[in-house]
């Protein structure tokens, strides 16, 4: 598990983040010559979105690092920016220390960390601007390609369930296999490997 180093102006903020990140947090008072005061194979970096720390500098910090980015009113527009860029996780600023454990986890875990809009937005934009031939759907049950091409739609589980008249935890089951036969971890790696079929 990468140890986390932690850039915020907020203190209310800062007393959440430190509580989901552990003992082994470093809190930053400056985002200078990151490259050269810590190791990126063996660090992520957590950063609020602030004059002091503009998405640019976010960015280029990205570039070498594992990125978090925290946004006092995260936005769809914003996030899809951050992500295009390079960052691994893009959460509130006052997000709970149970939903940023759980987006430390995703990333630790080799996947990214959007929120549901965000990563709606995301995949909208992939099934829009990319077409995929048919033969995934050779690996998938019927309901398993049902609920797949559901989530090229940007439903949500329980928008799937509703339409498919079945329950989330279903729509859940349906997804749990879906990821497993495709060998992906998430709906935006499912997206990405439909989109880039051969």
């Amino acid at each position: 598990m990468k140890r986390p180093l932690i850039f915020v102006q907020d203190p209310n903020a800062l007393k959440n983040w430190l509580n989901a990140c552990g003992t082994d947090a470093k809190v930053l008072y400056d985002l200078d010559d990151l490259g050269n005061r810590f190791d990126p194979s063996s660090h992520m970096v957590l950063i609020q979105i602030s004059p002091s720390s503009p998405i640019e500098m976010i960015i280029k910090i990205a570039k070498q690092f594992d990125v978090v980015a925290f946004a006092n009113k995260p936005n769809d527009l914003e996030g899809l920016q951050l992500f295009q860029s390079g960052i691994k996780g893009y959460l509130n600023t006052f997000s709970s220390v149970e939903r940023i454990e759980q987006a430390l986890e995703t990333i630790n875990a080799g996947s990214v960390w959007l929120g549901q809009s965000v990563m709606q937005a995301m995949i909208q934009s992939l099934v829009i601007h990319n077409q995929s031939n048919d033969d995934w759907k050779l690996h998938l049950t019927e309901r398993e390609q049902e609920t797949t091409e559901l989530v090229l739609q940007s439903k949500s589980n329980k928008q799937i369930a509703q339409t498919l008249e079945i329950t989330e935890r279903t729509v859940k089951a349906h997804l749990h296999n879906v990821f497993e036969k495709l060998e992906v971890s998430d709906r935006l790696g499912l997206v990405l490997k439909i989109k880039n079929w051969s």
